[in-house]
């Protein structure tokens, strides 16, 4: 005859305990912050081709501190996102200038001095570069929605400064153009910061006399 099997009645929560580190584990998967480069294409800033650059010389500064410079902001599904905007955005912004200036030196610091007096430079632009985005989705990661916040602020070549100005880029992308670059919404916002500014430089008043 078979003796019964008993059961221990700890076993139940001695099963639930287990299940906790497993839970844990897979919130951490879901819930996680997923890597992106928000980089603009740079062939697509361009200059209105009527329009003539600035005939000055400017430099501009980016601390390297800021080049490292990770930020995390929400994506979809409970999930975030995360990205090196001052570092992606580099290059376009540089290209940029370039559109708008009739040349451009990047600078070591902002106050220096052998670059600037080699390469008479009028103006040093430091760039600010904030950012947000969102997504209404529960199923995917990468953002619908994108914001770049774009400053320059503007110094003579004394450090004195003589303008700041701001604008906001945005970038909008769905699932059935995310699904092949994931990083979409907020290259588009980067390069609508870009351009705006670059409008935005061309027509200042600072600049008026070229």
């Amino acid at each position: 005859m078979n003796t019964p099997t008993l059961l221990n009645p700890l076993n139940r929560p001695v099963r639930a305990l287990r299940l906790v580190p497993m839970i844990a584990a897979a919130l951490l998967v879901a819930a996680c912050a997923h890597p992106m480069a928000i980089g603009p294409d740079i062939a697509r800033v361009e200059r209105d081709a009527a329009l003539r650059p600035i005939d000055r010389h400017v430099g501009y500064y980016i601390a390297p501190h800021r080049l490292d410079e990770a930020v995390t902001t929400p994506g979809g599904g409970g999930d975030s996102v995360t990205y090196k905007p001052y570092r992606d955005i580099e290059a376009a912004f540089y290209k940029m200038l370039g559109n708008v200036f009739a040349s451009v030196t990047k600078l070591k610091s902002p106050n220096d001095a052998e670059a600037i007096g080699r390469n008479s430079i009028s103006y040093v632009i430091t760039p600010e570069i904030s950012t947000g985005s969102y997504s209404p989705s529960i199923f995917t990661w990468p953002p619908t929605q994108f914001t770049v916040h774009l400053t320059c602020n503007i110094a003579d070549q004394n450090g004195t400064s003589v303008a700041r100005t701001t604008v906001t880029g945005n970038g909008q992308a769905e699932f059935e153009e995310f699904k092949s670059d994931f990083s979409l919404s907020g290259k588009r916002a980067a390069l609508d910061a870009v351009l705006k500014m670059q409008d935005v430089l061309l027509n200042h008043a600072e600049f008026q006399g070229r």
